[in-house]
């Protein structure tokens, strides 16, 4: 009797963390946080295989695996799911790519904290609860792939949250730069001093550095 309560109370609590799981994942998949959308460059298995210097996406290593996992995001969405479900062991991709995923997201809140912390944090959760759904060993196809198509749907806000950083990053080191050369040339004004600032020669100007060739 007491071992049904156990297995009952157990399955209450996966059944509760589920639904909380699956409201949040639909939370997040309607932000529109940036209305850029990433090129999808790979849009064949061999273009990916070609990228990754590989035969078969079968054994792979754990670089590669890594490697694979930060290519989803420029990937077709069903190229991607076709080559996930070609792994021999769902749940050991799984834990490797959320744990790539999970270091992207500490670097953009190591980097810029202030600006997306919520948004940031929002995704970890996500990653934390599809993370424990892998580990269930009872998780049938369906639940498979709606994991996976979950991993790709964080995976590529992700991915668009570290490009608007790195370019936040780019426009306030460019604005930095600019101060610098600001005070110099004043204070080279000020002894006579022109050279300071390089002659007069003009800052090279940032651009948006996505390559959106098509790879198939």
């Amino acid at each position: 009797m007491w071992g049904v309560a156990v297995a009952m109370s157990y399955i209450f609590m996966v059944n509760e963390e589920w639904k909380w799981y699956n409201q949040t994942i639909g939370i997040y998949k309607g932000m529109n946080y940036m209305s850029k959308k990433l090129p999808k460059r790979y849009v064949s298995e061999d273009a990916v295989k070609r990228t990754l210097k590989i035969d078969s996406f079968r054994n792979l290593s754990k670089d590669k695996i890594m490697q694979f996992a930060s290519m989803i995001p420029y990937m077709d969405k069903e190229v991607a799911i076709a080559i996930i479900n070609q792994f021999p062991k769902f749940a050991d991709f799984g834990k490797i790519a959320i744990s790539n995923y999970m270091q992207i997201c500490d670097n953009i809140l190591k980097d810029n904290k202030e600006n997306q912390a919520s948004v940031i944090h929002g995704y970890q959760t996500i990653l934390d609860a599809l993370a424990k759904r892998m580990e269930i060993e009872s998780t049938t196809e369906e639940d498979r792939k709606a994991i996976t198509e979950d991993m790709i749907t964080v995976a590529d806000k992700i991915a668009l949250a570290d490009l608007q950083n790195k370019k936040f990053l780019d426009e306030l080191g460019t604005k930095v730069l600019w101060g610098v050369l600001g005070v110099t040339a004043i204070i080279g004004a000020g002894i006579g001093v022109h050279s300071a600032i390089g002659g007069g020669g003009q800052i090279p100007q940032l651009a948006d550095n996505d390559d959106d060739e098509t790879m198939v």
